[in-house]
């Protein structure tokens, strides 16, 4: 089987994983938006907003572990070692979130959630078991087993559907029993996914001589712009108590849809990670470049036809997403989608830039999408419209250094990449 048979299958794999767990999500955000009280829906949405900002941090560990696990398989050697500093180094920052979030449980929970303390806590839990997910997918990145990864994200979209559906079918519906519902899908995917990718789990270690950390520093320091691009909006939004529940409402559900190819994009960035690691590691700059810059073409052209597509028919898809009182402006939707559109890109750029062990390039591009982003909300104007735009924003200024670095990515390539950081 060629490269780009092998990149193509496991990329679909990869995206019908993400299409059942996107359908989920919309499906549980519909049911709840129904079910629920109009305050207490607009609390849920932003309980799964900042739940995934949360757990979607822990996504660096997928992709610092996929690398180190293909160069150790590549080897031959036992990838235990590597496996057993990722969880231990995961327990640590999994750990330090909790303290931070426990310590300010009592603000979040009067500014984000009514009051709710549960709420806040199950926060905690849901990062906890997110983390284990990127765990093991990057477990099934690192031996190539997409079948895996896109079960973990079936069993993940489908029990989120089905759990929050009987909950609301039995009048048990509140915030809090909806955000255990989402908790509970997760374990439910953790042991789908285990079944097929095979040992994952190993006792925590915290140190190892040929794993360095500054690469995951780098990494985490980077989340800041994806994270806030995808999910800081709604939060800020919420806490001006500048908008009705209706509006935050819509305007969390135009932002849920308008990501929901960015998750079928980001299909990509395990196998294209894994080929262009291998490609890499063989010297062989022409099979490097050939993928990287189809990739590409794909992402912009998919890029331009979801702006115009979210544009014409977004309207359409919120009233039946969440009822005909959910309503956001036409040029709103548009930008939304600009932003993802965006992402798409930025998907193939990482791969690329990580796959040549550029790590800190990668952090310091989302470093100036975090500032942009915040800087964007800090202007004058309609809450509302900066929610909007300061996205777009974050996400252009991580495109632009991106672009800029990867110029000479070739040349300035890290020698041994897993072990030894990119200048």
């Amino acid at each position: 089987m060629s490269r780009r048979t092998t990149l193509m299958t496991g990329t679909v794999v990869v995206a019908i994983g993400l299409a059942v767990t996107g359908l989920g999500t919309v499906a549980m955000l519909s049911i709840a938006a129904r079910s629920l009280p109009s305050p207490e829906y607009a609390d849920f949405v932003v309980w799964w907003t900042v739940a995934t900002l949360l757990g979607t941090s822990f996504g660096v560990f997928e992709v610092y572990l996929a690398r180190l696990l293909i160069f150790e398989l590549a080897g031959g050697r036992d990838p235990a070692a590597v496996t057993r500093v990722m969880i231990g180094r995961a327990t640590v920052m999994a750990g330090t979130l909790g303290v931070v979030i426990l310590a300010a449980a009592p603000g979040l929970a009067a500014e984000l959630f009514s009051g709710s303390l549960t709420a806040v806590l199950l926060l905690w839990v849901f990062m906890v078991l997110t983390a284990l997910q990127s765990l093991q997918r990057g477990a099934a990145t690192g031996r190539r087993n997409m079948v895996a990864i896109a079960t973990q994200l079936s069993a993940d979209g489908v029990g989120r559907a089905v759990i929050i559906g009987v909950l609301a079918a039995l009048g048990i519906d509140s915030l809090s029993s909806l955000a255990l519902g989402c908790c509970i899908s997760v374990v439910l995917s953790l042991v789908a996914g285990g079944r097929l990718v095979g040992p994952w789990l190993a006792v925590p270690a915290l140190r190892a001589a040929d794993v360095p950390l500054r690469p995951l520093v780098l990494l985490l320091i980077g989340t800041a712009g994806p994270l806030l691009a995808n999910n800081g909006s709604v939060p800020w939004l919420r806490s001006t108590d500048a908008v009705g529940p209706h509006v935050l409402g819509a305007f969390a559900g135009a932002v849920t849809l308008s990501r929901i190819p960015t998750q079928f994009f980001s299909a990509v960035m395990s196998p294209l990670l894994a080929h262009l690691s291998d490609s890499a590691d063989r010297a062989d700059q022409v099979a490097f470049e050939r993928v990287r810059a189809r990739a590409q073409i794909l992402t912009v052209a998919a890029g331009v036809a979801f702006i115009v597509a979210f544009a014409v028919g977004g309207q359409l898809l919120l009233a039946l997403f969440l009822g005909p009182d959910f309503t956001l402006p036409v040029a709103n939707l548009a930008v939304l989608a600009a932003a993802s559109s965006g992402m798409f890109i930025g998907v193939v750029q990482q791969a690329a830039l990580g796959a040549l062990g550029h790590w800190d390039r990668i952090a310091w591009a989302w470093v100036g999408a975090a500032a942009t982003f915040v800087a964007v909300l800090l202007l004058p104007g309609d809450p509302l419209w900066l929610a909007t735009a300061a996205p777009l924003a974050g996400v252009m200024t991580a495109l632009a250094i991106m672009w800029v670095f990867g110029r000479n990515g070739w040349r300035s390539r890290a020698r041994v990449l897993p072990r030894v950081p990119g200048p």
